[in-house]
């Protein structure tokens, strides 16, 4: 089968129309897991982020036709602020799919090959050279693209949920961060890391570069509005924290009062902390109307989650990460 047409994917087909061929091809929502969340509503927060406006050096969304009729979509996008803090091209593949059509997990997946190696050309000649995609363990034939594209397994997630319907046994004197606590918890990112977390487990990401972005993350979320509070212990140079993003503004659209603990780091004098700190942003959660929270870690960090489950947390679903160098 070969290539008919090639075009951009936002000038070749209507919004409604991408909208439908995404949701026909079975791409389900980001926390379609949760029970009760209007999974509708969720992945069409998704699709209107895969989908917005881009400018013509960071749109790398296509459309392939083929003889048959048949089309493939790669919706794929260069990141400006990524690209800026790393000094190379860095883009985000969020799809390759064949529009209204749910791929069977034996399909031939041949066109959608051809359609992610075009594109990844495309990207080359606007100097992209780092590209990566998340994909569910579930969709085999995304894949069996990407290992035949030549990307690398770099980081496997898990994703854990709870509903905030109880308040704590034990209390634990915690506090919000503040701008004068950032340089303690950038302390505390850079010292404890994570090796396993898609930055320093890449070959490709140079060490200082990982431990640099865990700063710069750690002070856009306390000055910056990154996150909406920031958890530390009740002390002076805490060095121990974790940010939480409250999602309001998704609350009725999603029928679910849903909220979320990112980036956490507890420095070595504060151990045993994590689990306190995890327990109070929850209370903290539930003190400004959330009702169910969810985390997202490592599979490989095997004290985070058994934490969370200590806390009642569950497991939701898991997630890779594959990258390739162009």
């Amino acid at each position: 089968m070969s290539t008919k047409t090639v075009s951009p994917l936002l000038q070749s087909h209507s919004m409604r129309d991408l909208q439908d061929g995404i949701a026909g091809a079975g791409v389900i929502s980001p926390h379609a897991f949760i029970r009760g969340l209007d999974a509708d509503y969720d992945r069409n927060i998704m699709l209107d982020q895969w989908l917005r406006p881009l400018g013509e050096a960071d749109d790398l969304r296509f459309c392939f036709g083929y003889d048959d009729g048949t089309e493939r979509w790669v919706l794929m996008e260069r990141l400006a602020w990524d690209s800026e803090f790393f000094g190379r091209g860095m883009a985000r593949l969020n799809a390759v799919l064949q529009p209204g059509m749910p791929a069977p997990l034996r399909a031939d997946v041949g066109p959608s090959i051809e359609a992610t190696r075009t594109a990844l050309e495309q990207a080359r000649t606007r100097d992209v050279d780092y590209v990566f995609c998340p994909v569910s363990p579930n969709d085999l034939p995304t894949i069996r693209v990407l290992s035949a594209c030549g990307f690398d397994l770099i980081e496997t997630r898990c994703h854990y949920h709870r509903p905030l319907d109880a308040p704590p046994v034990e209390r634990h004197p915690t506090r919000l961060a503040t701008a004068a606590d950032v340089p303690s918890l950038a302390r505390a990112a850079r010292v404890m890391v994570n090796p396993f977390d898609r930055f320093h487990a890449d070959p490709a990401v140079s060490e200082e570069d990982a431990d640099r972005l865990m700063e710069r993350w750690v002070e856009a979320s306390i000055v910056g509005g990154f996150a909406d509070a920031t958890i530390v212990p009740d002390i002076d140079a805490p060095e121990a924290f974790c940010t939480a993003k409250y999602h309001r503004e998704h609350w009725a659209g999603w029928g679910c009062r849903l909220a979320q603990p990112v980036l956490s780091a507890v420095a070595p004098r504060h151990r045993g902390w994590y689990v306190k700190i995890i327990s109070e942003l929850d209370e903290h959660l539930r003190g400004i109307g959330a009702e169910h929270s969810f985390l997202i870690t490592q599979i490989t960090n095997n004290a985070v989650i058994r934490s969370w489950e200590k806390l009642g947390y569950g497991f939701g679903k898991g997630e890779h990460i594959f990258r390739k160098l162009l």
